[in-house]
């Protein structure tokens, strides 16, 4: 609970600036590849620390790389609030990659921990609304604050959600999982230490290579399209803060609502196939942001792309996390993170290239046809690997290790 409590917080206030800052960027003279770097030059970080931190988090206890990922972006949001250039805005962009590497792969190697087999996705798609939710909720209240207060009081509160949730996590997070105390008490016990499986030999396994190729593309279609959304409701629709932060917040939030739900779904139907279908109802929605031609249909779009994301992305992560099991969860996590990072470097700096030439609907037709690509490759990766395993019962030395009764 509290590491669901503390995420919820963290992602609300992260998500909070993500709308504003190409527009903050705008403001202060950047423009085409400089707006793309605000959105994604976090990734660039992201990309080579995010493989090291869920490997290191495997030996040192997840807790403190999260909170210290927490206290990254508190220093983020006050030097945001201090910019004088969009040169600096980036800089602090960039070091909040610190933070992104250290807080999400990490947390969700916490949850893979615990997640008994064949239960997947009901625990992935409980936990996966904290962050979902709280991204959407976040420029809904970055909205409300920048027209009523003004524009830096997002940032402030950025700042003090860090804070609560640095708190939360260092007073009633466990340093370990209960699985990682069972493993801990096993070696002490002198079993034998696991080794670490090397990054190339798990990329080997073609389960690992799909679920970090899915990450990679799917962020890659992100980067190319969503780092211009803003920006296409601001200038395309000529619409407000508080209607900017109401869009971004609709796939959130229905996207995190559905994530229970389909989370069970993937637990009984075939995972590569919601895989498949979520992707290609939501490249084919993501194409039609670019030209939809008013406010309130682009909501009804970002609403249908929040349900069907919520599909693949679930069955995904129940997959990841098997393929977790398979040659390490910080390992198959770290790597995503890193996937994660790059593809939305390459996407948003080659899409911010293309909308300079063609214009803002370029962006989306181009994160749609991304989108598409990556279902051949995840079924073709996938072919004849089970992604899933046999559920199983909680054991009551886990229940013990857990704190239940």
């Amino acid at each position: 609970m509290a590491l669901y409590v503390a995420v919820f917080v963290a992602t609300m206030g992260i998500s909070m600036v993500s709308p504003l800052l190409p527009v903050y960027a705008k403001e202060l003279g950047a423009s085409g590849v400089w707006l793309g770097l605000t959105f994604s030059v976090f990734a660039i970080v992201q990309t080579f620390v995010g493989p090291f931190a869920g490997r290191l988090s495997d030996r040192y206890g997840r807790k403190p790389f999260i909170v210290a990922g927490l206290l990254i972006y508190l220093i983020a949001a006050l030097g945001y609030l201090s910019a004088q250039s969009f040169y600096q805005v980036i800089a602090f962009r960039a070091f909040s990659g610190l933070g992104t590497s250290l807080i999400f792969s990490v947390a969700r190697a916490y949850v893979g921990d615990m997640t008994p087999k064949g239960q997947e996705g009901r625990w992935l798609g409980v936990f996966a609304t904290a962050d979902i939710i709280g991204f959407g909720t976040g420029p809904l209240l970055a909205g409300v604050l920048r027209e009523v207060v003004g524009f830096r009081s997002v940032f402030v509160a950025m700042a003090a959600m860090m804070a609560l949730s640095a708190f939360i996590l260092m007073w009633w997070l466990p340093r370990h999982s209960p699985a990682e105390v069972l493993r801990r008490a096993h070696l002490a016990g002198g079993g034998e230490r696991e080794q670490q499986t090397p990054f190339a030999v798990a990329l080997k396994d073609r389960l690992v290579l799909a679920v970090t190729a899915h990450q990679g593309l799917l962020s890659l279609a992100m980067g190319a399209s969503f780092s211009f959304l803003a920006l296409r409701l601001e200038d395309g629709l000529g619409v407000g803060p508080m209607l900017i932060g109401l869009a971004f917040a609709t796939q959130d939030i229905t996207g995190g609502l559905a994530q229970p739900l389909f989370g069970r779904m993937a637990d009984t139907y075939n995972r590569r196939v919601l895989v498949a279908v979520g992707l290609l109802i939501n490249a084919a929605l993501l194409a039609c942001v670019g030209i939809v031609p008013s406010y309130w249909l682009m909501v009804l779009l970002l609403f249908a792309m929040g349900a069907s994301g919520a599909v693949s992305q679930v069955a995904a992560g129940a997959v990841q996390v098997v393929a977790g099991r398979r040659v390490g969860m910080g390992t198959v996590l770290g790597l995503g993170s890193a996937s994660n990072g790059l593809g939305i470097v390459i996407g948003s700096v080659v899409s911010g290239i293309i909308v300079d030439i063609q214009g803002l609907a370029a962006a989306f037709f181009l994160g749609g046809a991304i989108m598409a690509a990556g279902v051949p490759v995840f079924l073709f990766l996938t072919r004849g690997v089970a992604t899933s395993e046999p559920e199983r019962v909680l054991q009551p030395e886990f229940i013990e290790a857990a704190g239940g009764t």
